[in-house]
């Protein structure tokens, strides 16, 4: 759920920046995009681990 909600919000971010005359406002919502899809990128890394973590049969 947590990840469409991060595709949700990318593409969001992409429409308001395209809409946007002003460079500044631009430029931030295009960093902002960026920052939700490197917290995405994040939040899957870490559920990996997560998993990984959970089956370590050694470390019950």
């Amino acid at each position: 759920m947590a990840e469409d909600t991060g595709v949700w919000l990318s593409k969001e971010l992409s429409k308001l920046a395209d809409k946007q005359k002003a460079y500044e406002n631009r430029a931030f919502l295009t960093a902002m995009k960026k920052v939700v899809e490197e917290q995405n990128d994040r939040m899957k890394l870490l559920q990996g681990e997560v998993d990984g973590r959970l089956w370590n049969h050694e470390q019950w």
